[in-house]
């Protein structure tokens, strides 16, 4: 199989579609277009045309990505912050997601974590959930 340069309007069409499968931001959908081997003249046509047509839209992400970090993996504000900075997505959108926490599903999963680590030292408890991006105030306030 011969492995060609993907032209302008592939490149475009494989980036939407990855778009439309789930939630990705900029910073994502670049990496793949590297990976792809998408000529890097192509980069700022292709994330003007995925804003546009709202594949892209770094709100919406944010949200997302807020959303699955407290609920599936039990992070703190400031892990979550921390990684949606990584990824260059503006302060206000990130901002306006992290004002938008379950606060029931936050606080439960504060909760259960330091029950799952009782049996730990007071120190070594404090340590992980400070790993996990609590703050040291909302962990005191549960224990």
């Amino acid at each position: 199989m011969v492995n060609h340069e993907l032209s302008k309007p592939e490149a475009l069409d494989k980036a939407q579609a990855y778009c439309a499968r789930a939630e990705h931001c900029w910073a994502d959908v670049k990496r793949k277009l590297y990976e792809w081997g998408v000529c890097s003249d192509f980069f700022d046509f292709i994330e003007q045309n995925l804003y546009e047509n709202d594949f892209l839209n770094d709100a919406r992400f944010c949200r997302a990505y807020v959303h699955d970090k407290v609920e599936y993996q039990s992070w703190g504000r400031m892990k979550i912050q921390a990684g949606l900075r990584a990824l260059d997505l503006p302060e206000s959108a990130i901002h306006e997601a992290l004002v938008n926490i379950d606060r029931a599903m936050y606080s439960k999963n504060l909760r259960k974590l330091i029950e799952e680590r009782r049996t730990d030292s007071e120190e070594k408890r404090l340590r992980f959930l400070l790993q996990r991006g609590f703050t040291y105030e909302e962990i005191k306030k549960c224990t």
